[in-house]
This record gives structure tokens, sequence and C-alpha cells, in this order.
């Protein structure tokens, strides 16, 4: 034990050995210790005399209120390390709380802290508002022209309009439950951001804004999420307009209307929306607006190299293919479909108008939005350029698993190998689904299926084998 009471743990290195740690300069200990929660990092002074006192030159602070167990401690914390480092620029402010705990720090407290951590020149700053969507801290004006800010995340927060924003380093934005205070508040923030790269936005489905713009001239990356499983009348609309967009990522149960402009350099898309569309709110072919729109959204992301596509937008683009001829897929390459159920059938009509695809993906998803759609009976074309086909969804070998197999076999002149995964629970012998599979017309002389399932005779159940047909 030390004079202050607290047992420090001494080197324990037998003569010849090297202490390595100890002897690593200061500036890359920081590197590791950023890495780390800051309760960590302060356990870290019992672990010699050198490390007494490192952790307080750590220029990063990582706190959750739950680390201390009262209020005064935590606060008490903040301030003094912030004061500590006053002239220290700050790598890092990561702070997360609850406003719907009574003794939680109040809007203003932390406010000060944002602001003073401006002044820092903070360079990644995380805030969480961990409470039920209370929304209770506005962004201070001071972070709209924090120019050393390079990564933002904010959780439970609320954005206000500007007045004016300076950020010229910021590349990164992750907004998460973020209230807007008006419908031009993201806009105004994001134009002005013009070394933007990603941009993540998880609303929450009860805010007010009926219109959402995102204009970039640097953007490659956009996720916006809008996790809802409820119907909504009102024609909620995104816009986009980022003309370095690379990767566009759209999971979205709300949003009727999505405008995508100057999408040329756009190489892979992630969709999961079905344009508010639901069982009683059915497609319309005499909606011209409507029509248009999925024919213009369609267009451009019909130039990109990689798709994944969800049941849900699967069937709004068959219904909508009764009315419309389907835009040609021609760079695509790689697609995976994620299907709820069996809605499978619905899939040959999107595939016979990607004309280059070699890569097929059919995985799984749940709780989606069901249209309700009938498939009608047709016949399928040839799929000329399919090679590689990979069924992720576990296998049980019923009937219209058995025609989806079928089908890819059939019609995929170029198809080198369609690889699926036996279910647990299968209803039927393995055999009797090896015999089917092998007695399956192939148009391509060259085609094998690969089964993998677990070893019937293994009662661990943990061993994978593999089957080549």
């Amino acid at each position: 034990m030390d004079g202050d009471g607290v047992k420090r743990v001494r080197s324990t290195n037998q003569p010849g050995e090297v202490d390595r740690i100890s002897h690593l300069p200061d500036c890359l200990i920081f590197k590791v210790l950023l890495s780390l929660p800051t309760k960590e990092v302060v356990k870290t002074s019992t672990l010699s005399t050198r490390w007494n006192h490192i952790w307080k030159h750590v220029p990063g602070l990582n706190l959750e209120y739950d680390d201390f167990s009262e209020h005064d401690s935590f606060v008490s914390f903040i301030d003094s390390f912030l004061s500590f480092n006053r002239d220290t620029r700050l790598h890092m402010f990561k702070l997360t709380y609850d406003y719907s705990e009574a003794d939680e720090p109040e809007p203003s407290l932390v406010r000060r802290w944002l602001d003073t951590v401006s002044r820092m020149k903070v360079e990644t700053l995380d805030v969480t508002d961990d409470s039920a969507e209370s929304w209770e801290l506005e962004m201070t004006p001071a972070l709209y022209t924090c120019g050393s800010l390079v990564s933002l995340k904010l959780v439970g927060l609320t954005l206000p309009s500007p007045d004016l924003v300076s950020l010229p380093s910021l590349k990164d934005i992750n907004l998460i439950l973020v209230e807007f205070t008006d419908e031009w508040a993201l806009e105004k923030f994001i134009s002005q951001c013009p070394s933007l790269k990603n941009l993540c936005i998880e609303r929450s489905f009860g805010d007010d804004i009926p219109m959402l713009r995102v204009r970039s001239q640097s953007l490659l990356t956009f996720i916006h999420i809008v996790d809802s499983h409820e119907s909504f009348d009102d024609e909620r609309i995104l816009e986009i307009d980022a003309p370095m967009l690379k990767y566009l990522k759209l999971s979205d149960g709300r949003t009727a209307i999505f405008k995508l402009e100057n999408t040329a350099s756009l190489v892979g898309v992630h969709i999961n929306t079905a344009f508010n569309l639901t069982s009683t709110r059915r497609f319309c072919p005499n909606d011209a607006q409507k029509r248009n729109m999925i024919q213009n959204f369609l267009l451009m992301i019909s130039r990109v190299d990689n798709i994944v596509i969800a049941s849900c937008t699967l069937e709004v683009i068959y219904e909508y293919s009764r009315y419309e001829q389907l835009p040609v897929f021609r760079n695509l390459s790689s697609l995976r479909v994620n299907l709820d159920g069996d809605v499978w059938e619905m899939l040959p009509v999107f595939l016979e108008s990607c004309l280059n695809l070699t890569t097929l993906v059919l995985g799984s998803i749940q709780n989606h939005v069901k249209l309700g759609i009938t498939v009608s009976p047709r016949r399928p074309r040839v799929l000329p350029s399919l090679k590689y086909v990979e069924i992720e969804r576990p296998f049980k070998g019923d009937a219209l698993e058995m025609q989806l197999v079928g089908y890819l076999l059939v019609n995929s002149q170029s198809l080198k190998k369609l690889t699926l995964s036996l279910d647990d629970s299968l209803k039927k012998e393995r055999s009797v689904i090896f015999n089917e599979l092998l007695l399956m017309p192939r148009l391509s002389s060259t085609c094998e299926v690969v089964v993998l399932s677990d070893d019937p005779y293994d009662i661990t159940n943990e061993s994978a084998y593999k089957f080549v047909l």
C-alpha cells in the first residue's frame, strides 16, 4: 500500500526481461488510452508511479453518468478534467446520460460543457441522451462554428436551425432520434460542411418534418433510417442531391416520396422501403405522381454495381412492372435479396432486368410491410450471366423452396455454383432432398449444387458437412 491507501501493482519483470509498455512514449500511450472508457483509463493510475497522473493528460473523455454513484462527483470530475486540460486540444468528448432520471445533469450544464470543448478544439464529439426521446438539450451554437470538429454523433438531442455554420473539417455525422426545430435545420447544417463524407440519420417516426433535404457536394455515404411499423397517410418526402455519393442506404417505413438527383457516382444501394404503401393503400396506376416517382427512383439506381433489396421493395417493383417497363440495370453485378416468407415468385421480373448480374444472395428479413400482392403466372426468361447463387436462409426443402431452386437451375445458362444450407428442423429426410436436387434439370452443364448440412450422426450438432451434387 502507498500512502494514499491505493494498492499499486509493482513491476514483476524477471532479470533480463524488458518492460516495453513503460518505455513507450506518451503519445502512443495516449493513443491506446483514448480507445478506452475514462473509468478504465483512471484505473491505470495504479500500475506504477509513472502512470499515477498520466490519465489526466489523456486528451479525451469518455464518460457515462452511471459510472458515478453521486451527481456532484460526476459534475466535479468533468469540470476538473476540462479545467486541467483547458490549454489542450481535445481529441474526443463522449458523454452519455439520461434526462428522464431526476438527478441527471441539467441541459444548461451540458451546454456549458459543450461550449467549453468547442473552445478546446474538440475533434470527436459524441453526446447521448438515453431518455425516452425527451429532446431536452439543443445543440449549442458554438458547435456550429467549431472548425476542428471531424466527427459528430448526437442521440436524442434537438438540432436548431443555425444562423451561422462553419465546419470545414467535419467528415462524419451520425444523428440518431434527433429532432429538428424546423424543416430547414438539417439542410442548412449539411450544406455548410464542405468536407462531409459520411452521414447517417436515424429518425423518430413521430418527428414533424414533412420534407427532409440532403444537399452536399462532398458526401460519399448516406444512411437514412425510419423504423416504423405503423401506417401513415401523410406524404413525407426525402430529397437527396449529392453528386459524389457512392453508397446509399434507405431503411424507411414511412417516407412516401424519394427524389434522387445527380446520382452518377452511385455504386451501391441498400433499399428497404415500400414507399409508404400497405396492403390497404396499394399502388394505383392512375396515381401519376407516385408512378413517376418510382420510375425516376429506379432509373436513378439502375446504374449501380451492387444492390441489397428487401421483400417490400421487391413487391413494389413487381406491382409497378405490371404497368411500366423496368429500366435495365446494366451495371449490376451483385444482388442480395432479403426475403420475408415466400415471395420469391416476384424475383424473376427484377432479375430479368439485370443483364450482367453474376452473383445473387438470397437472405431473410422479418417484420417488413406486406402489400399482399398476387403473382401472375408468366414464362420466365433465361438469365444469361448469373454464375453464383447462395441461399442463406435455412433451407427446409418445401415445395416453394424447391421451385425457387428449380427456376434458378433451369434458367441460368452460365451458373457455376448454387449453395444452400439445410435447416436443422427438416420436414423431409436429407436423402429425399438430395435426390430431388439431383433430378432437377440444369441449363448450365458446369453447374454444381453445394449443400451445407450439420452431420446427422454428430449428437453435438456442431460439425458442418458439405455435399456437392
